[in-house]
């Protein structure tokens, strides 16, 4: 099993962080490269069991099923149930906590899965550099840009 994790800071606080990445659905707002995003079976986007399909404009279309959602531990778990990334038995989990001193939010995206051996290091690098922090930094833009007044 691989084991990959990726960390920031973001300036804006729990709730406005929790705001946009609690509803399963709304990943394509935050998640760079996604082209489309639908729960399948028009459900509610917080609902265990959930899945949605997002269509990558680098990796075609990937379906993911909601594990977990706390909005007591700020935090989502999910799995691929299908994908064209060479990887099997993806599981991960994204969870917020604050910042006190500053009212900002520490948020961590933690993922682990299988991979042929070939293409294990490949992914191993790719899912916190090109995915998880990616995501961080446009989660942060959004967050900075709502915050500014017009």
């Amino acid at each position: 099993m691989i084991h990959v994790m990726a960390s920031s800071v973001i300036p804006a606080s729990v709730p406005s962080v929790w705001g946009l990445i609690r509803d399963f659905g709304t990943i394509g707002r935050w998640l760079p490269g996604v082209k489309s995003c639908v729960i399948e079976d028009n459900k509610p986007g917080d609902r265990v069991g959930a899945i949605r399909r997002l269509e990558m404009g680098d990796v075609g279309v990937i379906r993911e099923q909601l594990l977990a959602l706390s909005d007591v531990d700020h935090a989502v778990t999910f799995s691929i149930v299908e994908s064209a990334l060479p990887i099997r038995n993806y599981r991960s989990t994204i969870s917020l906590l604050p910042i006190t001193a500053s009212d900002g939010t520490f948020i961590q995206w933690r993922g682990q899965f299988e991979a042929p051996v070939e293409h294990a290091a490949s992914m191993e690098a790719r899912m916190p550099t090109d995915i998880y922090q990616p995501a961080f930094d446009r989660l942060a833009e959004i967050l900075a840009s709502e915050a500014t007044p017009l």
